[in-house]
């Protein structure tokens, strides 16, 4: 059994009373706070978008939609595409007040944020239009699939995307991170020396170590190993490398490589594509039975695709807590990796309780909003496991 007591900390001349596992108190009561806020604002934002997806429904707007369309335009990829971008315009338009209030006001609340809002806006309207490329291509390959084959299409749809999904997975530390931030080479030669013979000691190659620059834009500090193969870096933020410490950054970085070691890259782009497949299945069985409601006249009818989108949102939203529980369980077996690799579990502890204060991440969640919205163990767990190794190496 582990026992902690509270304490005075102090560094850099400041001191504040941190509580029995060495996580700011004050901070942690602002952390709960923030995790509270943002889950309302999500909820709230999901349960009107259902609402207002149903209403779409029950009127026809989608059957009516399609036909003033068809009424202009004749090719099928365009009609596809109108109707999407129609669509996603209004879904655009009603998401907006609330991504406004959890991305800007929330961050700016409590004192995460360093961005002014015209920015904000610019790098949300850079998000926007990489997410409607990508419903294009998800509706333009659908909807052609089903007219190829409207029995078979989700499996056929599902194994072009299962390709493209581990290609972007490949390419987007290269091509799609750029378009957010900064990559320099790390400029500290003693921790690339030291992060570079981590890697090595397990058996991982890395292509390079590189400083996120995150700085002009959040508080929040963040380590990664990202990308497979010749794509495989090192990102440490400006935010981290500015408040963590050598040896901390070591032990998170052990983590890191603990998910490359494990194959949880592999395992888990496995496990979301499977997920993906029944997803499209179970889409597929909802079109069909819903031919002749909401003015769907066949499966292929590019009206619906609202239901479709509806469909799919309700089943991600119902599969996240597995998900999230095979994370955590990911995440637990790299707790346990690094421990062993770098064998400091001061280090560990003192990382992971900055992690969790410089990032306002709550460590003592129920266990009910741990479940279903944690893809990480909570910091206490992560501390409770360092310090039963700790107790253990001490004991032999």
């Amino acid at each position: 059994m582990v026992h902690r007591t509270s304490w005075i900390c102090q560094r850099g001349g400041l001191s504040w009373l941190s509580d029995a596992f060495g996580f700011n108190e004050e901070t942690q009561r602002k952390a709960k706070n923030h995790l509270h806020s943002r889950l309302q604002v999500s909820m709230s934002k999901g349960i009107v978008l259902l609402v207002l997806g149903l209403f779409v429904l029950s009127l026809q707007f989608p059957n009516m939609l399609e036909k003033s369309i068809e009424a202009y335009v004749s090719q099928f990829w365009l009609v596809v595409a109108v109707f999407v971008l129609v669509g996603y315009l209004v879904f655009w338009l009603v998401s907006l007040p609330f991504d406004y209030y959890h991305g800007y006001v929330l961050e700016h609340r409590f004192e995460l944020s360093n961005e002014s809002l015209g920015k904000w806006f610019m790098e949300h309207l850079k998000v926007s239009v990489l997410m409607i490329l990508l419903v294009f291509s998800f509706a333009e390959g659908v909807y052609n699939f089903m007219r190829l084959d409207q029995t078979y299409w989700w499996f056929c749809f599902w194994l072009v995307s299962a390709l493209l999904i581990v290609f972007f997975m490949y390419v987007a530390p290269v091509l799609i991170m750029p378009l957010f931030y900064k990559f320099p080479k790390l400029k500290d030669e003693e921790l690339l020396n030291t992060l570079t013979k981590l890697a090595d000691k397990a058996g991982i190659k890395i292509m390079g170590v590189f400083e996120m620059k995150v700085g002009a834009k959040t508080k929040k500090a963040t380590a990664a190993l990202t990308g497979m193969g010749r794509t495989r870096r090192m990102l440490l933020s400006d935010t981290f490398l500015s408040s963590f410490t050598k040896d901390e950054t070591e032990s998170v970085m052990g983590h890191e490589i603990g998910h490359h070691v494990y194959g949880h890259i592999w395992k888990l782009t496995a496990l979301f594509t499977t997920g993906f497949l029944l997803m499209l299945l179970v889409t597929d069985q909802v079109l069909r039975v819903s031919i002749g409601y909401f003015g769907i006249p066949s499966i292929g009818s590019v009206d619906s695709f609202p239901l479709m989108a509806l469909t799919l949102g309700l089943l991600y939203a119902a599969l996240t807590p597995l998900v999230n529980t095979l994370s955590r369980h990911a995440e637990g077996q790299c707790d346990q990796y690094e421990l062993d690799l770098v064998g400091r579990p001061d280090a560990y502890i003192s990382a992971m309780t900055k992690l969790c204060d410089q990032n306002l991440r709550y460590a003592y969640p129920s266990p009910i909003v741990e479940f279903c919205f944690y893809d990480h163990p909570s910091g206490k767990k992560r501390v409770e496991r360092a310090l039963r190794y700790q107790e253990a190496q001490t004991s032999k």
